[in-house]
């Protein structure tokens, strides 16, 4: 008898359409483990082309759109509906993955330099995701992705994100262990450039600064509610899903990213709104610039694959 599977998605992305949510930006529930809890026994592991898949995002990064079957995004509502979901499921995704690291490190089974790197690397894609969620006009952001949160609960904050819980003090303090003797100036360069693309993108959608949680005239639910109230709001649910599977779930959301940016543009043609201070420094502009390198350079640490320059497109469609 075939054992019950987690009844996550996780068919690694065709090559040559949008094969994600079953039309072009619609969305998937993500499906992870129990915040603290270990990756799900992984049984029988399937043959898995995560390299066609970095590939794929290596071309959509170098080259723009090559699928034409990825059309234009013609409701707003819709793509940055879709953005908002699905770039926060990829935080998650890799929030998990910096916390295995940071227990890897504590518990002194990796190194402090073969670790370092690969968390930079993943806040690196954070920043990228909150470029991305936060890529709504501001006027789409108050009348449709506000008020939705609104509506789960009046105090909703992202303070409630159950995978964030075991990393806050690495975010707030920049506090890792077992790192005195290690240069860690790659991981301080990557979160600086996360504190400013956070100031900028909440300066540029959050009306006078107040959050739903300053402006609530109730509490927020206890830990283990508002966590529930978080996930079911962003469609994610909780069972022993094995790394394979969290992996794939992951690479099916970075390619249809990918193709979303490469379609539409990161921000809409008719978003004319001057870009707060923070949003317009250097580094910032590098990193909406290099989105997709940035989800390229995750998949790869994800997917335990070497890290190589963006491919010719001759080549990388040769070898799909």
């Amino acid at each position: 008898m075939k054992p019950a599977g987690s009844g996550a998605l996780c068919d690694l992305p065709a090559v040559g359409r949008w094969d994600f949510g079953g039309f072009a930006y619609g969305l998937e529930p993500l499906i992870l483990p129990a915040v603290g809890d270990p990756d799900g026994p992984a049984g029988e592991v399937p043959a898995r082309d995560y390299a066609g898949s970095c590939r794929r995002l290596a071309a959509l990064g170098e080259h723009g759109l090559l699928t034409p079957e990825v059309q234009l995004c013609e409701s707003p509502d819709e793509l940055f509906w879709f953005r908002w979901i699905t770039g926060h499921q990829v935080c998650f995704v890799v929030w998990r993955l910096i916390a295995q690291l940071v227990e890897d490190l504590d518990q002194g089974r990796r190194p402090a330099d073969e670790v370092l790197p690969q968390i930079s690397h993943y806040v690196d894609g954070y920043s990228a995701m909150l470029l991305y969620t936060g890529s709504c006009p501001p006027g789409l952001y108050n009348d449709l992705i506000r008020p939705s949160m609104r509506l789960r609960h009046r105090a909703f904050s992202g303070a409630w994100a159950p995978d964030y819980w075991p990393i806050r003090d690495l975010f707030r303090r920049g506090r890792l262990p077992g790192i005195a003797d290690t240069d860690a100036g790659e991981l301080l360069d990557a979160m600086t450039l996360l504190h400013l693309v956070h100031d900028g993108v909440a300066a540029r959608l959050v009306t006078n600064g107040r959050s739903l949680l300053r402006e609530a005239a109730v509490r927020g639910p206890g830990h283990r509610l508002a966590g529930l109230i978080y996930d079911s709001y962003f469609t994610t649910l909780r069972a022993p899903v094995p790394r394979h599977e969290v992996v794939a779930q992951l690479l099916r959301r970075l390619v249809a990213i990918a193709q979303d940016v490469a379609a539409n543009g990161l921000y809409a043609a008719d978003d004319a709104d001057e870009r707060p201070t923070e949003l317009q420094k250097p580094e910032v502009v590098k990193c909406e610039n290099s989105l997709v390198d940035i989800l390229l350079s995750v998949a790869q640490h994800a997917c335990d694959l070497p890290s190589q320059p963006p491919p010719t497109l001759r080549t990388s469609l040769a070898e799909e």
